[in-house]
């Protein structure tokens, strides 16, 4: 077997950088109420690939053909939904979470085509081949889900207003909620592993070997800890000083309660989040392979991103949001750390050769 040289990954960045291209979309955020988060989060994505390097050579952005359309009519359709349902004149919510899962896969789809196709390196296109059944076929858990959800609204709905719950209905609930687990697990999956495989480095497919069974042990352990380290604490202090898990009445005192105990239950679940993101980074990565050209190996230390995710929340939180540029760049540049991607003699070129 041929050698396969490493090729260099860097960051060529800096949080200064970020910071002041962030300010626009910060401002934006907060006079739109947050509803602008999902761009700026985009605008955060191009910023730090656009100053990644593999081998020296950069990665480019090329603007992406879009139509504004379908975003034009959802807003139409939303706006139109809200003043019905003010009129008494709205669509059943089973209707809409129907209408609301169907559209989630779509949406899903356009933007990771998008996002794929305006990825240039070394002069190479990136295209998202998936097909809209291959799409909606990987959906599947969640469109159970929203059928699921539809058809028992309607029951819900009447028990919550009669105010007949009991233990059978919690129970009910519970249940529910466990069998829901594996299906959001396997949903997050399967686009997971769609938006890796049915991608085209120029010529050359990816393929990717990870297993469904080892990313639901990570969901499982994750949950578990962010349960046990951070909301079960929050909810045993709140009643231990307030006599009850829940503050029913509408006073400043339980907004602040409720804010700071949602503040309390991030900083807390802190470590078990990074360390959820670290292995989800490792499986997605590691093994990785461009045709017969490119190979990534991944090696990040969960325990230790961990330990540095908790101190950068830590300073975000005492700066008042100051630090979390130098947070965002720490993270890109800890998993651009851990990767080692090994290219077959030649590397991937414009055309084969």
């Amino acid at each position: 077997m041929e050698p396969m040289p490493s090729l260099r990954v860097l960051f060529t960045g800096s949080a200064r950088e970020l910071r002041l291209r962030s300010r626009r979309d910060l401002l934006i955020n907060l006079v739109l109420g947050g509803l602008y988060t999902s761009v700026a989060r985009q605008h955060t994505a191009q910023y730090l690939a656009s100053r990644t390097a593999i081998d020296g050579t950069p990665l480019a952005h090329v603007p992406a053909p879009k139509s504004r359309w379908p975003a034009i009519l959802l807003a139409v359709a939303f706006i139109a939904a809200r003043v019905a349902n003010e009129l008494g004149h709205g669509p059943p919510l089973p209707l809409l979470v129907i209408c609301g899962v169907l559209l989630v896969p779509y949406l899903w789809g356009t933007v990771t085509t998008r996002t794929i196709g305006a990825i240039r390196w070394r002069e190479l296109p990136l295209s998202f081949t998936a097909r809209w059944s291959e799409i909606y076929a990987a959906s599947w858990p969640l469109l159970v889900l929203g059928l699921a959800w539809a058809a028992l609204e309607p029951t819900v709905a009447a028990i919550v207003a009669t105010g007949s719950a009991d233990f059978h209905v919690a129970a009910g609930a519970l249940a529910a909620a466990v069998l829901a687990f594996p299906l959001l697990a396997a949903f997050a999956f399967n686009l997971r592993r769609l938006r890796l495989t049915r991608t085209c480095v120029g010529e050359w497919a990816v393929t990717w070997q990870a297993r469904f069974s080892s990313y639901l042990r990570l969901w499982c352990v994750a949950a578990a800890a962010v349960l046990a380290t951070a909301i079960a604490p929050v909810l045993l202090l709140r009643h231990a000083w307030f006599g009850s898990f829940t503050l029913q009445d509408p006073s400043a005192t339980a907004l602040t309660v409720y804010a700071a105990s949602l503040v309390l239950i991030v900083l807390l679940s802190t470590p078990s989040r990074a360390w959820y993101e670290a292995r989800v980074f490792v499986l997605t990565w590691n093994g990785v392979q461009v045709g017969d050209r490119l190979r990534v190996e991944c090696a990040l230390d969960a325990r230790a991103f961990a330990r540095m995710r908790s101190v950068d929340a830590l300073r975000t939180l005492c700066t008042v949001g100051f630090h979390r540029s130098q947070a965002v760049v720490n993270t890109y540049q800890a998993k651009l750390a851990a990767l080692r991607v090994e290219a077959h003699q030649g590397g991937c070129n414009a055309s084969r050769r």
